[in-house]
């Protein structure tokens, strides 16, 4: 991967022990968890009714499974992989401790590229992406959600390479056909493939007035990076052929259907992370204003329009419910807009402008055609839940802070932003977990909070091939 601005900075066994105690961090964190049997918390609520009965389901369907219809609302690669050993005859435990490889190769990889430009202290750089819940949570128990952000986050390096050619976009592509059968709302990142082709290698990036000039080289350099994200498309249509929709039939009803709140929300997220690196990112917001203050009212009346226009008011009917929006439960609320997002909404788009203004000028316009991709896609989900957003704004950060020209000069405010924003988030994923532990204790005696925990139960699933039965 292209790292230019700063990867003669370190040597290479400087990086390599970065992404190695990186690695090491996450596994025994990882296997900590794992390997104290906990069952506790939304991650294994998930695992254990949701994934779990498909992984058993496709390992006793065997060699011949059937997609039409399963216990999960993503493509079915994940769960088609470990359902090998799981007819192997690998038990729960065992199979988290595969399943965990994705999370791993992925803190490997951040811990490798950050690296370049903080060194050893790489490891604060990445700590507010393990920190995070819904990363860890997915490291642990048998969740697909890592797997897929480790096809993201390589398709955003091959797109943010300085040069660009059919080799890169044809590599891209092949990722992003692995990625749909791991996570099909992942779609969404071959506009970035298509976009870094149209913008060519760094000598070749536009200015916004100069965009579509050159039209027949760039349009060539598309078509062919277009052709290369054929085989993923296709993938997708094909499971939306077999399923009749986005999802298995037996998550239409939950997941089908636009929620107009997301964008806002997003934004909001955003804006959240932000207030971590304020002292970094106030002198560039001033900066800014001097010389593109254009570019912040825009992003004010943005942010303005998609934090007021839709209703953003808690709501579990209306997918709007978990992580932050339980804040929103307790604030006041005027004709069902949440004052905290309509602010949020408004921050985070300048906040997004400041961002920006850190990065060189193709990187710039591969983050604005991702972030618009990805809140676009984002928004069909009639779920806008912050587990499937802040991994994606996390390492949209790190990868920015990484590779600008002008964050080298506010290290020690990256690394406490950083060192900040994990201990935050690691002080919510802890209570987190000790709450559902609270919970747990509350329970017993009482029905049991997830009767499929047990390994001795029975899950009865029904699909259109008929009615599954898991032990």
């Amino acid at each position: 991967m292209d790292l230019r601005l700063s990867s003669s900075r370190f040597r290479t066994k400087d990086r390599i022990i970065a992404a190695v105690v990186m690695v090491l961090t996450a596994l025994i964190l990882c296997w900590a968890i794992i390997l104290s049997g906990s069952q506790l918390g939304r991650g294994a609520a998930d695992d254990w009714n949701y994934h779990w009965v498909a992984i058993q389901q496709f390992a006793q369907q065997l060699p011949a499974p059937d997609l039409t219809d399963y216990a999960s609302a993503t493509t079915p690669a994940y769960h088609l992989l470990l359902a090998g050993f799981a007819k192997a005859g690998l038990g729960h435990t065992g199979i988290q401790l595969i399943a965990s490889l994705w999370t791993l190769l992925l803190f490997g990889i951040l811990g490798w590229i950050a690296s370049a430009r903080f060194g050893k202290l790489a490891f604060v750089a990445v700590l507010p992406m393990l920190a995070s819940i819904y990363v860890l949570h997915a490291g642990v128990w048998l969740l697909p959600d890592n797997a897929g952000w480790l096809g993201v986050l390589l398709i955003l390096l091959l797109a943010l390479r300085s040069e660009q050619g059919w080799r890169t976009w044809a590599i891209s592509g092949l990722v992003l056909f692995v990625l749909v059968w791991f996570r099909q709302i992942h779609i969404w990142i071959a506009g970035v493939i298509w976009l870094s082709a149209w913008l060519g290698s760094q000598d070749q990036t536009p200015t916004l007035g100069s965009f579509f000039s050159g039209l027949f080289d760039r349009g060539g350099r598309a078509f062919i990076a277009l052709a290369c994200t054929v085989p993923a498309a296709g993938a997708l249509f094909w499971f939306m052929g077999i399923w009749g929709g986005l999802v298995p039939p037996t998550f239409q009803e939950q997941h089908q259907g636009p929620n107009p709140a997301t964008p806002g929300f997003i934004l909001t997220q955003l804006a959240i992370i932000s207030v971590f690196f304020l002292p970094m990112l106030w002198p560039h917001l001033k900066e800014a204003w001097k010389h593109q203050w254009a570019w912040i009212i825009l992003a004010v009346i943005i942010g303005c329009m998609l934090g007021v226009l839709p209703a953003s008011s808690y709501s579990y009917d209306d997918g709007r419910y978990s992580g932050w929006w339980r804040f929103v439960n307790q604030a006041p609320v005027v004709f069902d807009r949440s004052p905290i997002i309509m602010l949020g909404s408004v921050f985070g788009s300048i906040m997004l402008v400041v961002w920006l203004s850190l990065c060189t000028r193709r990187d710039a316009w591969i983050w604005i055609g991702a972030i618009v991709a990805f809140i676009v896609a984002q928004s069909a989900n009639h779920a806008s839940w912050q587990r499937y957003h802040e991994p994606m704004l996390l390492m949209m950060v790190l990868l920015i802070l990484v590779r600008s020209p002008r964050a080298e000069t506010f290290t020690r405010r990256v690394m406490l932003g950083s060192l900040a924003l994990s201990l935050a988030f690691g002080a919510i994923t802890a209570m987190s977990m000790y709450y559902a532990a609270e919970n747990e204790l509350q329970d017993q005696g009482q029905t049991t909070r997830h009767p499929q925990v047990r390994a001795e139960s029975t899950i009865a699933f029904e699909s259109r091939s008929g009615i599954i039965k898991i032990k």
